[in-house]
């Protein structure tokens, strides 16, 4: 942004004696600064890798807004709420993916509308709302940017200010209108080599928004043309976004996020038809983005925010409302995932929507706990990750049957990644500070999880970065140098 100067006087010796204050004061900040960078940090997120791992090198994840897994899974039979059996739609290629893919079979929304399904997959919370996705360490893009991802996101709906304030880069139409979007991009967090890189995503976007209004106007307002263009720009859109990524910058990790919308709308405003016939019209553009997912080493995660139910085979649908939420149709919501170490086939049981959180952080092998989750991962793989988090520097050992798979020194956390399910594992910790504070515990581990290696008196009171070096040297330089631009201040005001 540029800034005017109108009304500056360059060449007073008033302003002169302000400004070499000034200039004192952003030579300290500068020095602060410039000291903190230069600090060494021990990295919290350190990843020993037990057995051999495949860990893509990122995630799509594409919600289908208003999508049911009632109307698209082989083994529902979906109802309208007068009892009569509804359309199914038959869409061969996302079909086709469903059989070379993990498939949850049984998965609810406990809130029926785009905003809340949207923040319950990105947080892991069943109650979650976007002022929970803005809060601070709620996201799996949080743990992720804590893991140096970047994150992307094209989204036609469930674009709350939370969703937003977590992407790097996210392009979203700002009027959720099919027939004249209004695609406004936005960028966040932007610093190193995550800049550049986000500025050249945000240039791609730029270049894709402008051809969306002239493929829609090809076609009549409303007709199921238009409904198709509106959904296939955000998918194609999303597969230039994976080639440019893997082309231009192959090493950066990073989640892209797109919500297509046109389903949901065709469900409020088409009938069973119409909603059955849009989500045929993404079959070919969902198989050509599952296969750059694959090729590009990339995880593809297909889901829903919430279903759609109709009161007849002839009505408009709706999702929110009393009759409709209580619906299974509207509950119900597909979960398919494609990656490396993830097995094919069906998993059966029953989960919620919560659960999709860590089960993408589990995919991902990403070290990290989402702060309000009540979800927890869904096992898709053959093994599990196991962090374990100590008070301070101390050698840590993970052993197994008397062997010693790990002993070395950590900082705060380590990551054990591929480790078996349901064996016993033991743990030993010992100060490098204090040569009686030792710690050994024996863990089961079913499922990934976290293990603190804390007695009591080392409990943390507070978040454990907040005892990095980093912080308390930089904390005490923040003092140092807001003293410093109070005694500059007094003595202007003497003079």
């Amino acid at each position: 942004m540029a800034v005017g100067k109108k009304g500056m006087k360059h060449k007073s010796s008033e302003y002169n004696k302000y400004s070499g204050y000034r200039i004192i004061a952003f030579r300290s900040c500068a020095l602060f600064f410039l000291i903190l960078f230069l600090i060494p940090t021990c990295s919290a997120n350190d990843v020993a890798e037990i057995n051999s791992v495949n860990t893509p090198k990122g995630a799509v994840i594409l919600i289908v807004d208003g999508l049911s897994s009632c109307y698209v899974y082989p083994e529902y039979t979906p109802y309208a709420i007068d009892g009569s059996v509804l359309e199914k739609a038959e869409p061969e290629n996302i079909l086709q993916i469903f059989d070379q893919s993990c498939r949850v079979l049984d998965v609810t929304a406990p809130q029926t509308f785009t905003e809340g399904g949207h923040s319950v997959i990105a947080t892991g919370y069943s109650k979650a709302d976007s002022v929970l996705v803005g809060s601070f360490g709620t996201t799996i893009y949080d743990v992720a940017h804590d893991n140096g991802y970047l994150t992307f996101a094209i989204m036609e709906k469930g674009d709350s200010s939370g969703i937003r304030s977590k992407q790097n880069v996210i392009i979203h139409d700002a009027k959720n209108s099919i027939t004249e979007p209004e695609m406004v991009i936005e960028t966040n967090m932007l610093s190193g080599i995550g800049k550049s890189i986000s500025l050249s995503v945000a240039d791609l976007m730029q270049e894709n928004s402008l051809e969306l209004q002239d493929q829609l106007d090809e076609y009549a307002e409303g007709s199921q043309q238009i409904y198709d263009a509106y959904d296939i720009w955000a998918i194609d859109t999303a597969i230039d976004l994976i080639d440019h990524m893997e082309n231009e910058y192959p090493e950066q990790h990073y989640i892209l996020t797109i919500n297509v919308g046109a389903v949901d709308c065709a469900g409020h405003y088409k009938k069973n038809s119409g909603y059955v016939a849009t989500i045929e019209g993404i079959d070919n553009a969902t198989m050509n983005l599952y296969e750059t997912c694959l090729e590009k080493d990339m995880a593809f995660i297909l889901t829903g925010d919430h279903g759609m139910s109709f009161s007849t085979a002839n009505s408009r649908g709706g999702h929110q409302a009393d009759k409709y939420s209580v619906m299974t149709e509207s509950q119900k919501v597909p979960l398919v995932i494609a990656a490396k170490d993830v097995d094919i086939g069906i998993i059966e049981g029953q989960f919620g929507q919560e659960d999709v959180a860590p089960t993408i952080l589990e995919v991902l092998n990403l070290p990290g706990k989402l702060r309000a989750a009540d979800g927890t991962a869904i096992p898709v793989k053959d093994y599990v990750n196991l962090k374990v988090n100590v008070p301070e520097e101390g050698k840590l050992i993970l052993m197994r049957n008397n062997e010693i798979l790990f002993e070395n020194t950590i900082n705060e956390a380590i990551s054990f990644i591929g480790l078996e399910p349901d064996i016993d594992y033991v743990l030993k910790y010992a100060s490098s500070s204090d040569s009686d504070d030792e710690i050994e515990k024996l863990i089961n581990v079913g499922s990934s999880t976290i293990v603190d290696m804390f007695t009591s008196p080392k409990q943390p009171t507070s978040d454990k970065s907040y005892q990095n070096p980093r912080y308390i040297v930089g904390g005490t330089l923040i003092g140092a140098v807001n003293l410093a631009g109070l005694i500059l201040i007094r003595k202007v005001l003497k003079e």
